[in-house]
């Protein structure tokens, strides 16, 4: 569960946020800290301008999906999202993933174009591993170093392209596309870097960006939608700018994610024991409850990217069991990384979110043209 230091962090950080002399007092010394931040970062982006420093260039397109700030603006969903569509569109695709929490830093195959899953989470990292599950004959690898695992896609397989999570901060590989996402609810954060505020780099640069995502875009009205739009086009004139959202599509089994889904109304009006530890639990909360109707009988969340393990899952199931709940329900990161089966006398279930975008068609024709790859 997010630690006391977190989230009197947060609190200090967030806009108003909590009030005091002290705090003012740490704001002021984040906020000389991001400054930092802020000009080193442009220093090590300045040598690359002027020829110092060199990104690796691959041989085939390299498409990043990112994003500006700490925390989930859809990433993974994005990723599934455009590698599925690349997929049926006749392209060869490979995913490189940095993968958060795995074993070591050396580059591993984690699914092959078989469709073969060949790491578990603790190995590889949750996203990783969800992305193999989830995208039956796109091969994903993880390694720290992706110059190195795109080195290695390309001796295992003929590709078209590769696709690069969570990468528009990966400064050693060249790409051909940054697709950055931008939460429609706080796009840029409090407006301060890090350590100050969740930018992990100042606004500014999503002048690199090529495409822009507004996700989470469905409560966004018309006048919103313009006044970010403005924004937007003052930071980069030259990006195309599409809306997307995340929609709950069913329940599917922790004990095997490759099943087809239950209907999304399947546990309508059931109470429900909610389980999360990824970066925005009060999403998949909102998700859970207003597009499944289901009743939220007990909840749980922990830090993002952590790891379960067998003594938690059975308190959870206790826990559970005590709230009268019919089911405990997850997010599919977790699913991955929740212990096996058969210590689960509920039914556990994930909730799976896929990310659908507004005007599809002319958003995947745009990605094509834009790497070079159209029919």
């Amino acid at each position: 569960m997010a630690s006391g230091l977190e989230s009197y962090l947060l609190s200090v950080i967030a806009e108003p946020g909590r009030p005091g002399v002290a705090t003012s007092g740490l704001r002021g010394l984040l906020g000389g800290l991001s400054a930092l931040y802020d000009a080193g970062l442009d220093a090590y982006l300045a040598a690359e301008t002027l020829g110092l420093r060199r990104r690796e260039t691959l041989p085939i397109p390299v498409i990043s999906i990112g994003n500006l700030t700490v925390g989930g603006t859809g990433k993974t969903p994005m990723t599934q999202f455009l590698s599925r569509r690349l997929q049926e569109s006749g392209k060869r695709i490979a995913v490189l993933s940095r993968g958060h929490g795995g074993e070591g830093q050396s580059v591993r195959l984690v699914s092959d174009r078989k469709g073969h899953c060949l790491l578990t989470a603790p190995e590889a990292g949750d996203e990783p591993v969800l992305l193999a599950r989830t995208l039956p004959g796109v091969p994903v690898l993880v390694g720290k170093d992706r110059r190195q695992s795109g080195r290695e896609a390309l001796r295992r397989f003929d590709l078209d392209a590769l696709v690069l999570d969570d990468g528009f901060q990966y400064w050693q590989l060249a790409r051909d596309l940054d697709i950055v996402l931008l939460d429609s609810r706080r796009p840029f954060g409090n407006g301060f870097s890090l350590p100050r505020g969740l930018l992990r780099e100042s606004k500014k640069h999503l002048s690199r960006a090529g495409v822009i995502v507004v996700t989470r875009a469905g409560g966004l009205g018309k006048a919103g939608r313009q006044s970010l739009l403005n924004e937007i086009s003052a930071l980069t004139p030259a990006a195309s700018v599409y809306f997307a959202d995340h929609q709950a599509v069913g329940f599917v089994s922790v004990s095997d994610l490759a099943v087809p889904p239950l209907p999304l109304n399947a546990l309508r009006g059931e109470p429900v024991y909610a389980v999360s530890a990824i970066a925005q639990p009060a999403s998949f909360l909102h998700s859970l409850v207003q597009e499944s109707g289901v009743q939220i009988a007990g909840q749980e969340a922990w830090d993002d990217h952590y790891a379960f393990d067998t003594q938690q899952a059975q308190e959870v199931q206790q826990a559970a069991r005590r709230v009268g709940a019919a089911a405990i329900v997850m997010t599919e990161k977790d699913a991955v990384k929740w212990p096996t089966a058969e210590i689960n006398d509920l039914p556990t279930y994930a909730l799976r979110i896929e990310m659908t975008v507004e005007n599809e068609a002319a958003f995947l024709a745009d990605v094509l043209a834009r790497i070079k790859l159209g029919d």
